[in-house]
């Protein structure tokens, strides 16, 4: 009689060993499912961030004016998480932007087309080392965390020293 309940245990323990390992495969595949999402989602902010710049710096470069801004239009999270967004040099006329979760990074260089006769740097570089204050949006940087508080945020475009320089801020 002992052995039905042998038996019985060992296959009881063995079904909740087979359903503990089906557990773990499906929540690794649901994670990495989610980590390909996110970056999906970090690739298009970054190259929708890319995009505007481009276009702002096209219409600063082909108007007037001491400076431009435009509003980004880009989701306030994603996936629920908040994010960061980045701006490096690669080079003349060579923006990186960086679009990061805490977890994950995502990286785009986009080169940046320049219509006119100065060069084109980010908020914090060399010839962009200066600060510059906006009135109503107070003084760029390189780079901008979202959500936030309040405000959206904005690019923004100013000339200084010969230069164009492009960072972000945040509109009221």
């Amino acid at each position: 009689m002992p052995y039905p309940v042998v038996t019985h245990l060992l296959l009881t323990a063995a079904l909740v060993g087979a359903m503990l390992i089906m557990l773990a495969v499906h929540s690794y595949i649901l994670f990495t499912q989610q980590l390909q999402n996110i970056n999906l989602a970090l690739s298009e902010v970054a190259e929708s961030t890319a995009r505007e710049i481009v276009e702002l710096v096209s219409v600063f470069t082909l108007g007037g004016g001491s400076y431009s801004y435009m509003v980004m239009t880009l989701p306030s999270t994603l996936a629920g998480q908040p994010y960061e967004l980045l701006l490096g040099e690669e080079g003349e006329n060579v923006i990186k932007v960086v679009a990061r979760l805490q977890i994950y990074q995502q990286v785009r260089v986009v080169v940046t087309p320049n219509f006119g006769r100065e060069p084109v740097h980010v908020v914090g570089a060399a010839s962009c080392a200066q600060p510059f204050e906006i009135p109503g949006l107070g003084s760029p940087s390189n780079s901008i965390h979202l959500p936030l508080p309040s405000g959206r945020p904005v690019v923004v475009a100013y000339k200084q020293g010969g230069s164009i320089c492009v960072g972000f801020a945040a509109a009221p």
